[in-house]
């Protein structure tokens, strides 16, 4: 059941089910649900702070809408507390680094930050980082059209700022061990559970990375 007048956009659905439901449309919609529910499911690490991911889909009344639904977080609009919300990051870093299955930077589904990440693997943490976000850039271009002064960045983003902070970080002896990253979190995506006070994280976009990524 979707509401009425809904885009292309992300939808969400109240429920009394103890559950929480999202929605979206189109082929960018059936894949941003499956990344999320593969993101979330990836959160063994914080099973407190995370709401459980039960399911996604395509409904069959509605082949062209596609849903994700989550166990149900009652949750504040306030923002939580600075100390408890780092620890839960922090702990799920801690908890993750080293256990990518492939010892690799990526994921292995396709999640949406804006635009639909190419999350496919990488040995080198330079090399994978460089390629998202060419990808963003090349999106922001076509969305507004060219930008000499953001092209003149852009080369220089790449031909020297990436290489001489990220691959120094893997030169020598120096390895990355990767971590599970959220990597969209900011206020919206962070509240305090209305019961526990407890930092509840979602709409996670999640990839093996760098734990500042």
């Amino acid at each position: 059941i979707l509401s009425v007048g809904c885009t292309d956009s992300l939808i969400r659905f109240a429920d009394v089910s103890a559950s929480n439901r999202q929605g979206a449309l189109g082929d960018r919609g059936r894949r941003t649900m499956e990344g999320k529910f593969a993101s979330e499911s990836r959160y063994p690490f914080a099973l407190y702070n995370v709401p459980k991911p039960l399911a996604w889909g395509t409904y069959k009344s509605k082949p062209d809408s596609h849903f994700y639904i989550s166990d149900f977080h009652d949750m504040t609009d306030n923002l939580p507390d600075i100390q408890r919300f780092c620890a839960v990051v922090a702990k799920i870093h801690l908890d993750s680094m080293g256990r990518s299955p492939n010892d690799k930077y990526g994921f292995h589904k396709t999640t949406h930050l804006a635009v639909d990440n190419d999350n496919s693997w990488d040995d080198s943490w330079e090399h994978w980082y460089a390629k998202v976000l060419k990808r963003m850039l090349k999106e922001e271009e076509r969305s507004h059209g060219p930008d000499e002064d953001l092209k003149l960045l852009t080369a220089v983003m790449f031909q020297k700022v990436v290489p001489r902070l990220l691959r120094p970080l893997e030169t020598g002896d120096r390895q990355i061990k990767p971590c599970l990253i959220h990597s969209d979190l900011w206020p919206g995506n962070v509240k305090p559970d209305a019961v526990t006070d407890e930092p509840i994280i979602f709409d996670s976009c999640a990839f093996w990375g760098h734990n500042e990524g």
